[in-house]
């Protein structure tokens, strides 16, 4: 985030708010049935804006167009606690006032000169599962897999010149006690038990336009394809109006998943703000050719024969609304349209989330309880490198079995920035006759989570 919005506030009290901006009148009222209001009130009430009292915003006297910009550049310095809905409206809200906010900025610059832009961020986690990616059914007598892991994230973020922003984070994760369910623990594999640059990115920032190359973290859709992960190439965000954003770009996978293996893709999404309470999306991720192949025998999940690059051709479609002040929707579809799958490949799936509560990270004892029901086939996404947003794998490996069923989750803050996440699944095959298993062993995850 860029720190000029996080003083906003301690430059309109140093420079005042009395000064006229030439050719645009910042300060005509903003009407009462505007809008605004009723976003900027939601986002209020999701923690995100906070500081300002009735005679600010809820009084009878309607308020300037530069005291609303106010309020949206609190919000947009709080956007990394935000749901996808709220940062639907801060996006609407900023597009809304981008003058205003680009006149702070101009007068911003004058506060911060010999101010440094550079600051740390960092998160860790803890965390137990049992069954985490599907490979135990009932077919044997064996019990759950589960495992132990932690991790620990720092990053940094600073900008070396006008309009340009990097972003760094070094990432650590270890596994311990892993039982894979036949009564032996072993270590695990990949990158864990050593540090590695997670994020190393170098962003050319403008209004509506925003070039980032190196390694860098993308976001598809609701999150069914790909959530919050590193790629290492170049992506493209465009605004294109208030509420639309298109984004596009290329990059190398392997930052997430593979360490020893190269899986090109080929990434776009498009986000378009139905109203200031809905967003729909559409997401895409192609990794190329038909020679993108792996093995389809079942037996050799887990021995090594589970090779990059997959072949993957994946359209995501889907919606999140916040229906009431406390109550949100996610719906998510996807189908895998590349070509070189067996003609009875099961391509396709959706999955869904409805969430109650009122969390907001940064206040102790607030808390969303949310219910999952999901049904993948078995090529539909990724459940063997699991770059996707579920907490379960989405199947036993990609191309296999696929899976449908339910889970129902907690998540409560027990402190400002300290999370609790407890869940529980229940799941079977997508097709049960066809995979010749009715159940997979139920899935349990407890994960205490921290930023600072």
């Amino acid at each position: 985030m860029n720190k000029k919005l996080l003083v906003t506030t301690l430059a309109v009290s140093i420079l005042g708010s009395s000064t006229a901006f030439a050719a645009v009148n910042h300060f005509s009222s903003v009407p009462k049935d505007h809008w605004a209001y009723n976003a900027v009130e939601k986002l209020v009430q999701d923690g995100l804006i906070d500081g300002y009292g009735d005679d600010d915003f809820r009084g009878e006297k309607a308020i300037t167009r530069y005291e609303m910009a106010q309020l949206v550049a609190r919000a947009m310095s709080n956007v990394e606690k935000a749901n996808d809905a709220d940062k639907a409206s801060i996006q609407k809200l900023e597009d809304e006032y981008a003058s205003e906010l680009n006149a702070m900025d101009i007068r911003l610059s004058k506060v911060e000169k010999g101010m440094s832009s550079f600051k740390w961020f960092g998160d860790a986690r803890i965390r137990y599962q049992t069954n985490f990616d599907n490979k135990v059914t009932d077919k044997g007598t064996n019990g759950n897999a589960s495992r132990i892991q932690e991790r620990v994230r720092l990053g940094f973020y600073g900008e070396p010149a006008e309009n340009l922003s990097v972003t760094g984070r070094v990432k650590m994760e270890n596994t311990s006690a892993k039982n894979d369910g036949w009564g032996s623990y072993h270590n695990d594999g990949g990158q864990h038990n050593s540090a590695y640059m997670d994020l190393l990115s170098l962003s050319w920032n403008r209004p509506n336009t925003k070039i980032t190359i190196g390694r860098q973290e993308v976001t598809l859709g609701q999150g069914i394809i790909w959530n919050n992960n590193p790629i290492d190439g170049i992506y493209v965000d465009q605004k294109l109006g208030k509420n639309v954003k298109l984004s596009a770009g290329w990059g190398n996978l392997t930052a997430e998943n593979w360490k020893d293996y190269t899986m090109n893709a080929f990434l776009a999404n498009l986000s378009v703000g139905i109203g200031s309470k809905t967003t729909a999306t559409l997401g895409y991720l192609s990794t190329g050719g038909s020679d993108n192949t792996v093995s389809l025998n079942h037996d050799d999940y887990g021995t090594g024969s589970y090779k990059a690059p997959f072949n993957l051709k994946q359209l995501a479609y889907g919606f999140n609304t916040q229906i009431t002040p406390k109550v949100n929707l996610l719906v998510e579809g996807v189908h895998n349209g590349a070509s070189g799958l067996p003609d009875n490949a099961q391509r396709s799936g959706w999955w869904s989330r409805l969430t109650y509560g009122n969390q907001n990270w940064s206040k102790a004892k607030t808390y969303n309880v949310y219910f999952d029901y999901v049904s993948l086939g078995g090529w539909a996404c990724d459940s063997t490198g699991w770059g996707h947003i579920m907490n379960v794998a989405g199947g036993n490996g990609l191309g296999n079995d696929g899976e449908k069923g339910w889970g129902i989750g907690l998540s409560y803050m027990l402190a400002s920035n300290t999370n609790l996440d407890v869940n529980y699944y229940k799941l079977r095959p997508y097709d049960s006759s066809r995979a010749g298993f009715s159940d997979y062993k139920d899935t349990y995850n407890v994960a205490l989570s921290f930023s600072f």
